[in-house]
């Protein structure tokens, strides 16, 4: 059957709009995969992207979430772990080892402002992206809680494939590491990891394997 562009335009309300938003889109998505983290592959040479690390998040999330948390929905588990770092695409990736309370305040700032550009963009086309970060961003539902406490156990991976690369790279010193992990820990648990206990003994036993190596 010969599908004629105009005639599904006007039976969908695919406008032009639509169009030029969903291109836009797939730039910004491009962009997002131009993104790259602190942290290497496992040849501890090739920057990790932000899209590489949102596969990895949203596979390990899903598979972990079957076996360990079968009650959690895995489709919106999936989902925030699609959009969790999108608003990184106009801040850039923030590495937050070692980051103190006045850094982690800017960063909010500007993932904030991020978050608005993306809505001004999009929302009036596509609201699911910014409506979805925003549900993640509050952390009112127990899968946005455990996408972010799974989230903060995936640097313990790419650090365990590549001999800890880019933590040598900035010259931790393991001691050191051990303090910022502890910290790090604290905060997890004050908030999103608080009733999340699996997702924060995978996020101990990971960053222990890398560790008995470092």
């Amino acid at each position: 059957m010969e599908l004629h562009a105009e005639s599904l335009l006007e039976k969908f309300n695919l406008t032009d709009e639509v169009v030029v938003k969903t291109i836009a889109l797939g730039r910004l998505i491009l962009q997002f995969g131009n993104t790259n983290r602190s942290s290497f592959h496992a040849d501890g040479v090739t920057p990790e992207s932000d899209t590489d690390h949102t596969v990895m998040l949203g596979i390990i999330a899903c598979a972990f979430a079957d076996v360990f948390k079968p009650e959690l929905n895995r489709g919106r588990i999936a989902q925030f772990a699609l959009i969790h770092d999108l608003v990184e695409v106009y801040t850039g990736d923030v590495n937050t080892i070692a980051v103190n309370e006045k850094e982690l305040s800017h960063k909010e700032e500007e993932e904030r402002k991020s978050l608005e550009r993306i809505k001004t963009e999009f929302g009036g086309v596509y609201p699911w992206i910014h409506t979805t970060i925003e549900e993640y961003e509050s952390q009112t539902s127990a899968e946005a809680r455990f996408v972010k406490t799974i989230d903060k156990a995936m640097p313990a991976i790419t650090h365990a494939l590549n001999g800890c690369a880019s933590l040598h790279n900035q010259g931790f010193i393991k001691e050191n590491l051990i303090g910022h992990v502890n910290e790090k820990d604290a905060r997890l648990l004050a908030s999103c990891a608080a009733d999340q206990r699996e997702a924060m003994v995978l996020r101990t036993i990971l960053i222990k394997k890398f560790l008995e190596n470092y």
